[in-house]
């Protein structure tokens, strides 16, 4: 599913579970609109999960692990044991349509760099394809740079991947890519704001600390605060306060601890982290907006020297050729 989809069916579920529908007849609904495919194989897979007697999030666990992702089924577990599975749903609906707003934001901003290179790749070639005993090596060459063009980005993109997964398990990794500029940023607030978005619903679910800080540290997709969350698990079991077992490591802001201190002080912290996840979810989604603003830009100066680099180049063969001419004469 597209994260549109997904803002899309937590929104729906979360609005027919509010209103007091059953879940199964909730599903059997949204199966009747013909959703799109992706959705459609998620309620089929979560029917056939409730069929078997199992938990929603068993049940989306089980048979729709192909496309969840942790902070779904740590969500809907904490929801669900609470007897608040609609502000789950409604969490996670909120989560994918930030993640989507930023997401399409950024991808846009990509189209016309991506257009610019592609001329700068054809428009070279433009010569030799219209000189009709050029035009098989004209067209072979700006084949070959669109095919190697492609490959790089393909690599790229394969190896971010990569890291991105490695960074889940690794704190390593996870450290190294939080030093990228503004895209380290944007990694660590959208992985605070999953930690705090299912912490605050454990917290209402009323699950023990210790529960809940795992549940926390496995959704947030970040090795470093799944080691510090787990570290902090054990400090409550031996006594700590929560603040002073968060205080492990760095791999949490030191106001966040802080505002962490203040409210189980004050009875609040439910409060605080509703207000610290909905705080991390928008300035996840501003860092990454400026990826987008900037992403473009570094790309946009790398076309525009590649497109100087041909052009000289083809001046310096035309001019190579027109002195090769006078020199026979």
């Amino acid at each position: 599913m597209t994260t549109k989809q997904r803002a899309q069916l937590y929104y729906e579920l979360s609005k027919l579970l509010g209103a007091g529908m059953h879940l199964d007849r909730s599903v059997e609904l949204l199966l009747e609109q013909r959703p799109p495919a992706g959705i459609v194989a998620y309620l089929k897979g979560l029917q056939k999960g409730l069929a078997e007697h199992l938990s929603v999030a068993d049940a989306v666990a089980k048979h729709n692990a192909a496309f969840v992702s942790p902070l779904e089924v740590s969500l809907l577990t904490a929801g669900e044991r609470g007897g608040r599975l609609e502000s789950a749903c409604e969490h996670l609906a909120q989560y994918f349509d930030l993640r989507h707003k930023s997401s399409s934001k950024a991808l846009g901003a990509l189209v016309y760099p991506l257009i610019l290179l592609h001329l700068g790749l054809v428009l070279p070639e433009l010569p030799n394809l219209v000189i009709s005993d050029a035009v098989a090596k004209g067209g072979i060459d700006l084949l070959l740079r669109l095919v190697v063009m492609w490959m790089v980005f393909g690599t790229l993109a394969f190896l971010g991947w990569r890291a991105l997964q490695s960074a889940v398990h690794n704190a390593a990794v996870d450290r190294l890519l939080g030093r990228i500029p503004l895209l380290g940023a944007t990694r660590k607030h959208w992985a605070l704001a999953r930690f705090c978005q299912v912490f605050h619903t454990g917290l209402l679910a009323a699950l023990n600390m210790t529960e809940t800080l795992k549940l926390a540290g496995e959704a947030s997709q970040s090795a470093m605060l799944s080691e510090a969350s787990a570290q902090a698990a054990k400090k409550i079991v031996e006594g700590s306060a929560l603040a002073d077992a968060l205080k492990t490591g760095e791999s949490l802001p030191k106001s966040f601890v802080n505002a962490v201190d203040t409210a189980e002080q004050t009875g609040t912290l439910d409060k605080e982290m509703d207000r610290w996840a909905k705080a991390e979810a928008e300035m996840a989604a501003r860092a990454q907006d400026r990826v987008a603003e900037w992403l473009p830009r570094l790309f946009y100066v790398i076309v525009v020297i590649y497109i100087a680099s041909r052009i000289i180049g083809m001046v310096s063969g035309y001019y190579g050729q027109v002195n090769q001419m006078l020199e026979s004469i």
